[in-house]
């Protein structure tokens, strides 16, 4: 049978298509601590071509075996080169480093990223402006670029830490030095798997944040201080990420920086003790996410961001060397969207604590589908929870714990150094609300089977992204549990009020909700449906006034057996168990917690 010249074309175009997806020879590289130094076209006399999990055997050149340092993937020491020695959809294998020639105080099996010293700032990046690890290269969906830890490689065993107190885990740790802008840059990567590591910095001495300089401010001219700012960037056409079993720590700016430009997913994550913020979104020039973009977090914890990390960590239960707020300089936010536009973020186990600013996530965030489900958020100066929307959006909070206790930061901290607060005086920020929505237009927001206690001035701020325009919009609370406390130290003298209004459009309807101890006495006169106004009767609940911020501190948000509580609320589709994973009953029980059996 004869084929026509246009379908031999044809053929052959949709050929040089799939070949320009797909990787034709998927590569792995290895990098261990008895590795060798890169060959190259331009280092001959490089000991290891990466491409073994294997050591150096001691001597000859381009040797089948690993390179003994994660630097040696994108620089070979050549003057002014950096260069990736990997292609899209290869995998990378990090299980340690030795140092680099050049490098000061090196810490092996870890793996320092960047300069090698104080004076030169050298190392094998002489020459090179950042050295910082850039964008890998892209893979695809099938065959995504992989860095991997160690424990990531093979059969699965990573243990990582998610929160503290510290402990030591199996990740691989690489680490930023000597004025290093960002670790790990991701602008532009699509495709990209990060798995198994611990990214930080081995600071601990000094600090671009927060007045006055705690211990000392960091020095950016020689002799440069050892210091990193930032953990990863992001840009507005970075997609199709996953973080997985990835701790990211000590920064003297953010943990994670910059906007999104597709999906990005977060599974087992900490972001902690990072001197400025977790992540801000905010890259300095307004640069908006792309549209689309969305979040998947699963199991992300974000604790002691606005806190410089101590280094090496001896308070292993809250390493926070010195803490900033916005009225010294500082700033605090956990996650901070600063105007972004999302698609839709949906958290899971997600713990937001004891950050300088706000828990979750800003009010000039447009989230078109929010769901928020067994998730923490406590101790924050600020709101515990604060967020905007976008016309139609949809917004589900779920078997969420909430504790508002802005103030808790005042006092000393379980575990903590003493003096960490001295700087510390912004409690309660922006009227203290434990909840701060900015509602939109043709919305709908379920509040359901929520438990929150707490001393803040108001408990639910709900205003409206557009003035006058949120009559159409469907704000409902059901099976919630509100239990107010009074701190006579806070400025208000009083408990918590329930709803506040910021806008006359908002409309709020309740029904087996349990409303107690608030200053609004919403029972009887609120109208509600099936409303209870008696004490939830938590096991070990503190007295309604309390006398030290550390009465709060593990609050048992299981009700006793004798709580109204107790079967007195409504099914709700899809919530078939409580915070715990325990299955519910049918009435279950008012609240995010079963009683315990």
């Amino acid at each position: 049978m004869l084929i026509s010249r246009m379908t031999v074309y044809r053929i052959v175009g949709s050929l040089l298509l799939l070949c320009a997806v797909l990787p034709l020879s998927a590569e792995t590289w290895f990098v261990r601590q008895d590795g060798g130094t890169r060959y190259s076209s331009r280092v001959h006399g490089g000991q290891c071509d990466g491409k073994a999990d294997a050591p150096y055997p001691g001597k000859g050149s381009n040797r089948h075996c690993a390179f003994s340092s994660a630097q040696y993937l994108y620089l070979d020491g050549t003057y002014g080169v950096s260069k990736w020695v990997i292609a899209g959809g290869d995998t990378v294998v990090i299980r340690g480093c030795a140092a680099l020639p050049g490098e000061q105080n090196p810490h092996p099996p870890d793996c320092r990223i960047g300069y090698g010293n104080a004076v030169n700032k050298a190392g094998i990046c002489f020459g090179v402006a950042d050295c910082g690890i850039p964008p890998p290269p892209s893979g695809t969906a099938t065959h995504p670029t992989k860095i991997l830890g160690g424990c990531a490689y093979g059969t699965y065993t990573c243990s990582p830490v998610v929160g503290y107190p510290y402990a030591k885990d199996n990740l691989a740790q690489i680490y930023g030095g000597f004025g290093l802008g960002v670790v790990l840059h991701l602008e532009g990567s699509r495709y990209v798997d990060i798995e198994g590591l611990e990214i930080t910095s081995h600071n601990g001495k000094c600090t671009r944040v927060g007045y006055p300089q705690y211990p000392s401010g960091c020095n950016s001219g020689q002799p440069w201080s050892d210091f990193s700012n930032v953990g990863i960037s992001f840009g507005n056409t970075s997609s199709n990420l996953l973080l997985q079993d990835v701790y990211i720590h000590g920064f003297t700016g953010q943990g994670i920086y910059g906007p999104i430009g597709g999906p990005v997913a977060l599974n087992r994550v900490s972001i902690d003790f990072n001197a400025f913020a977790g992540w801000n979104f905010d890259d300095g020039h307004s640069t908006p996410d792309a549209p689309g973009s969305t979040i998947t977090a699963s199991y992300v914890r974000m604790e002691g961001n606005g806190c410089l990390e101590e280094y090496p960590i001896v308070h292993k239960q809250f390493p926070a060397l010195s803490c900033w707020d916005s009225d010294d300089g500082g700033f605090g936010d956990s996650w901070s969207g600063q105007n972004s536009q999302l698609a839709s973020f949906i958290c899971d186990h997600c713990v937001m604590a004891y950050n300088t600013k706000d828990g979750f996530m800003g009010p000039h965030t447009m989230i078109h589908y929010l769901k928020i489900t067994h998730s923490e958020s406590y101790g924050n100066m600020g709101q515990q929870w604060k967020w905007g929307t976008s016309q139609g959006a949809t917004t589900i909070f779920e078997n969420n714990l909430t504790v508002g206790n802005c103030r808790r930061m005042a006092e000393p901290m379980p575990g903590a150094r003493p003096g960490f607060n001295r700087y510390l005086g912004l409690f309660c920020r922006a009227a203290g609300d434990i909840f701060s929505f900015y509602g939109a237009p043709d919305s709908t927001l379920l509040f359901a089977d929520n438990s929150t206690v707490g001393y803040s001035a108001t408990t639910f701020d709900l205003s409206c992204q557009t003035p006058n325009a949120c009559s159409s919009s469907n704000f409902t609370f059901r099976n919630n549990i509100v239990l107010g406390f009074l701190d006579p130290k806070y400025s208000t003298g009083e408990v918590p009020g329930l709803f506040y209004l910021g806008d006359p459009s908002v409309k709020v309807s309740t029904d087996h909700d349990l409303f107690y101890n608030l200053r609004s006495r919403p029972c009887p006169h609120f109208g509600a449906t099936n409303l209870i106004c008696s004490s939830p009767e938590f096991v070990s609940q503190p007295p309604s006034r309390l006398t030290s911020e550390s009465q709060m501190d593990h609050f048992n948000f299981h009700p006793q057996a004798t709580s109204p509580a107790v079967a007195h609320g409504i099914a709700v589709n899809g919530l078939t168990k409580d915070y715990f994973g325990v299955p519910r009953p049918n009435p279950p029980t008012i609240g995010a917690v079963e009683p315990e059996r």
